[in-house]
């Protein structure tokens, strides 16, 4: 009898020996660039003989890399491989007599021994001095039904394997559509830290030359899971966790400062893995969403013609090549405020209207540029509601300002101040069409509030009088019906009012390159 018991014993022991003599943790060489910091779940990895410990603990271990200017690399490992120990634990005992005492220990199962991370890592260069800053236009989700998929793989073999795996839709039927999410965050976030975004004095400093602005939908979305189960043959309920990526397909548009597409491109991308338990899969999957975004706008900025337009000044020196314009000095100019609202027009276009003003008798106006950036179905409504087809003679992107020209005579037209003096505090008048068509010729009350240098050859003027949506390129007026300057912006945000701006009138001599003889 004791030598049965003993036979057993030994048995039993050997049936286990995976777990007994395999250890808690296992040397694991990492490979990857020496200058790259490796962590483990967040912590600094632990090294012994030039290789890394991980714990044989059947969870999930997240290994991220990390190198000054670069983007973190992220993928998640598990034990799946058998312990060369494991053949003592199955022979003969394991297998012969009983499989119940088949050892499936935590020590028992393997990484794999040698792990490649980092050895394509992305960088976002910091943001060149000559270089535009980028403004997020619309960040979006929409996503089809046929373009929201899962993928689910049963263990980490299967998942190394690309077998046995599931592919399906969304449990979701109807088309996912977000607007302006959360993950304009996200990629603020990274252009921010690489200087792309300054937010000081970021009330005056937009302009055509130093601003690009982008536009990202996601159109595609697969959710992969893998799942971290271990078991032998009679127990598949166990599971610690698992892991999590998500791919993404995004389509970029590069648009200019008046918002106007002038380059797309999409970019399919992979999020790095992350580990997971069941309690914060939420966070994980936005985790990997905001790493899969990353990935694309690096992409996208990293492209030849983006990095071509970060840089583009060819309108400046289409600006300096202007030859001037001489325009016919008109034989009656308003002289009062009532004949003033007769010289403002409204300009209609497919999308929306802004206003602008007669500077000649025989049918100049001016406005913005951007009032008439799109020119599809151009109009000009006068005060009494003649309506008139019109020509754009020229424009300036970098000034906001356009010529326009209609077909009439014997206009009342507005005087254009030429002093660059504009007194402080003094008292002006705002003509245009706010909100809506039918408020045109609306006039407002207010003063210089301030006149704001925005560049070494350019200011603005701030006025408290109340201008809305549709009052842009409306003329700023004193109250003998000479214009001041011209309405161009107002600072929308909540809790703010009474801060709008103008271009100073004697600068559209010089920026259009106009003349009156």
């Amino acid at each position: 009898m004791k030598k049965i018991i003993y036979f057993l014993s030994v048995l039993f022991l050997l049936s286990g020996c995976a777990s007994v003599f395999n250890g808690k943790y296992q040397e694991v060489t990492i490979l990857t660039n020496d200058q790259n910091k490796v962590y483990i779940n967040g912590d600094s990895a632990k090294m012994i003989n030039g290789k890394y410990l991980l714990k044989r603990d059947r969870i999930p271990k997240e290994i991220t890399v990390k190198r000054e200017g670069y983007k973190d690399e992220n993928i998640t490992i598990m034990q799946y491989k058998k312990s060369p120990l494991y053949i003592l634990s199955c022979f003969p005992f394991g297998i012969l007599v009983y499989p119940m005492l088949y050892d499936n220990g935590k020590n028992a199962w393997d990484y794999d021994g040698e792990i490649n991370i980092g050895g394509n890592m992305k960088i976002l260069p910091p943001k060149e001095v000559d270089a535009k800053e980028i403004r997020l236009n619309n960040v979006n989700i929409d996503l089809k039904e046929d373009s929201v998929k899962y993928r689910y793989f049963s263990t980490y073999k299967s998942f190394k394997q690309e077998e046995k795996t599931k592919t399906g839709k969304s449990d979701e039927n109807e088309r996912v559509k977000i607007g302006n999410t959360i993950f304009s965050d996200i990629l603020n976030t990274l252009l921010k830290e690489k200087g792309y975004i300054d937010t000081t004095k970021k009330m005056l400093k937009d302009n055509y030359l130093d601003n690009l602005l982008i536009d990202a939908v996601i159109t595609d979305y697969t959710y992969h899971y893998v799942d971290n189960y271990y078991s032998v043959y009679y127990d598949f309920s166990n599971s610690n966790g698992g892991m999590i990526f998500v791919d993404l397909t995004i389509n970029w548009k590069a648009l200019d400062f008046y918002k106007k597409p002038i380059y797309s491109i999409s970019t399919k991308v992979r999020s790095g893995q992350f580990s997971c338990q069941r309690d914060n899969e939420k966070d994980v999957v936005y985790k990997a969403i905001k790493d899969a975004m990353e990935f694309g706008l690096i992409d996208f900025m990293n492209s030849k013609e983006v990095n071509q337009l970060l840089h583009d000044k060819s309108q400046q020196k289409v600006e300096e090549s202007f030859e001037e314009i001489i325009l016919p000095k008109s034989d009656k100019y308003a002289n009062n405020l009532s004949d003033a609202v007769k010289s403002s027009v409204t300009l209609k276009c497919k999308n929306g209207h802004g206003s602008g003003f007669l500077i000649s008798d025989n049918g100049y106006i001016l406005t913005n540029y951007h009032v008439i950036s799109d020119t599809s179905g151009l109009k000009v409504i006068m005060y009494n509601d003649t309506v008139y087809d019109v020509k754009v003679i020229r424009y300036s992107k970098i000034y906001d300002l356009a010529l326009l020209k209609i077909e009439a005579k014997g206009l009342i037209s507005l005087k254009i101040s030429q002093s660059p003096d504009i007194d402080v505090a003094s008292e002006i008048y705002a003509i245009g069409t706010p909100l809506a068509e039918d408020l045109s010729q609306t006039i407002s009350k207010g003063i210089i509030s301030a006149v704001r240098k925005i560049s070494e050859t350019s200011k603005i003027i701030q006025t408290d009088a109340s201008v809305n949506a549709g009052n842009s390129g409306g003329a700023i007026v004193n109250k003998n019906g000479m214009v001041i300057g011209i309405v161009s912006s107002k600072l929308k945000a909540f809790g703010i009012e009474g801060v709008a701006f103008g271009i100073p009138a004697f600068e559209i001599f010089d920026k259009l390159k106009i003349n009156f003889k």
